[in-house]
């Protein structure tokens, strides 16, 4: 998946440069940890692991990003309020997966 998002990436055109968007990770994978009641450290440390992993591979090329597909991707990765990178990832790439394959409709 990481290399789909570095080629997907080199492939797009103008941009504008926003920073990063700095979520609350550590709520977001406490809120995890604890959804069934109970905490678990084994979710919440595999959460952060999925959290770290997704904002490196997108802090790499973030500003290569069109700024509507930053803002789009940030506002459904924060909807529950702490954001997820795992969630901003996942935006990215299917944004970035439809846009190099358009759907028509047919009778």
């Amino acid at each position: 998946m990481r290399t789909v998002l570095t080629v997907a990436f080199c492939a797009l055109g103008n941009t504008v440069v926003a920073e990063m968007p700095r979520y609350d990770v550590e709520s977001h994978c406490t809120s995890v940890a604890s959804f069934s009641g109970d905490y678990s450290a084994s979710l919440f440390n595999g959460c952060i692991d999925m959290e770290q992993s997704a904002y490196n591979a997108l802090k790499q090329n973030w500003e290569r990003l069109p700024e509507t597909m930053q803002s789009h991707c940030n506002s459904v990765a924060s909807f529950s309020g702490a954001g997820s990178y795992s969630l901003l990832e996942g935006c990215v790439r299917m944004e970035l997966e439809a846009s190099n394959s358009s759907k028509t409709f047919k009778y």
